[in-house]
């Protein structure tokens, strides 16, 4: 039951008690309605948990206090208490946890922020009503990519809380990657992101790569920009031709919908390197899975985006990627 508050409320013990029960008689309940609250018995404070006429039962020694012995006609006061006041930011928010295990709806303002769900909810006290769709987010910082491949004139950045990598144009494909060690496998990594670009031709944007330090050569994958498509590409250096990936479906096959928030998922499983894609977060469509030496054995990984994002006769434009989730496990 939801933390409860009362004014004033006080009365005395009807009869003495030892250190050990957990029932205590009460001349008076007036005020001391359901549970669960607090009260003060001389110096121990004590959770009232349920109250039935004259009796309520408590757990005893609350909030660093003892459980001790108390006389007949001691005072119980309903006490403000850390204790309470904690239990009632939980009563308004329902916890960060996953959906299954949502409580019932009933106390009105309470908010309920899911760990496997789409959308924020709010009880109205009778319903869970849903508000969104929002994702959990484990922000990145572009210290955890310590090192850059092939930088030029990019720069990165945190920015309110997520990671901005900025590629000027270039008149040819310059991939600006930040990368660290590559984890020692079986790993996931999780990302999400935002391509801030106006393309109008086919070559990369930005995601997640790999990268073998010793040869040079990469494997990216994320957003090219030709209508948002989902690219996977290999490259023989950061200024060489984007190919396609070994596996991967033909060009214009995979487009994204309208929505700029874009999802990749890279495994490692020590056998294959897997590539999925998830329009939310949470349900994933896995599109290739290659021999984890496919075009190069990794000992790098990363964030990139591409200087050379098309341009043609209609103009030339900067690339920028916003950086909001990487999750790895």
């Amino acid at each position: 039951m939801a933390e409860q508050f009362k004014n004033l409320a006080s009365t005395t013990l009807n009869g003495a008690i030892d250190d050990e029960v957990t029932t205590i008689t009460v001349a008076s309940a007036m005020g001391f309605t359901g549970g669960s609250f607090r009260i003060l018995v001389d110096s121990e404070i004590m959770k009232v948990t349920a109250v039935s006429g004259l009796d309520l039962t408590v757990v005893r020694g609350q909030e660093g206090t003892n459980p001790t012995a108390h006389e007949n006609a001691a005072t119980v006061r309903h006490v403000l208490t850390v204790g309470a006041l904690d239990a009632h930011d939980q009563d308004d928010l329902a916890a960060y946890d996953a959906y299954a295990s949502k409580p019932a709806a009933g106390v009105p303002g309470r908010i309920f922020l899911p760990t496997d769900g789409i959308f924020f909810e709010r009880d109205n006290g009778s319903i869970w009503e849903k508000f969104g769709p929002l994702w959990p987010m484990t922000p990145p910082q572009a210290s955890d990519f310590p090192t850059w491949v092939n930088q030029g004139t990019a720069t990165i950045a945190d920015n309110k809380g997520a990671v901005w990598l900025y590629a000027p144009y270039t008149s040819n494909t310059q991939v600006r990657m930040r990368v660290k060690d590559y984890p020692i496998p079986p790993f996931t990594v999780e990302a999400a992101f935002i391509a801030c670009v106006f393309p109008n031709t086919g070559s990369g944007i930005g995601g997640i790569g790999i990268r073998d330090s010793s040869s040079g050569k990469l494997q990216v994958y994320g957003v090219a920009s030709a209508y948002m498509e989902v690219c996977g590409y290999r490259l023989d250096s950061p200024t060489a031709s984007f190919n396609g990936m070994t596996g991967w479906p033909g060009s214009g096959s995979l487009h994204l919908p309208e929505s700029n928030l874009f999802w990749v998922k890279y495994e490692d499983d020590n056998t294959n390197r897997k590539i999925s894609v998830s329009v939310d977060g949470y349900t994933w469509t896995q599109i290739v899975s290659v021999v984890r030496t496919d075009h190069l054995t990794p000992n790098q990984i990363g964030i990139w985006t591409n200087g050379y994002p098309g341009g043609g006769s209609s103009g030339y434009v900067d690339t920028g990627v916003t950086f909001l989730h990487w999750k790895q496990y």
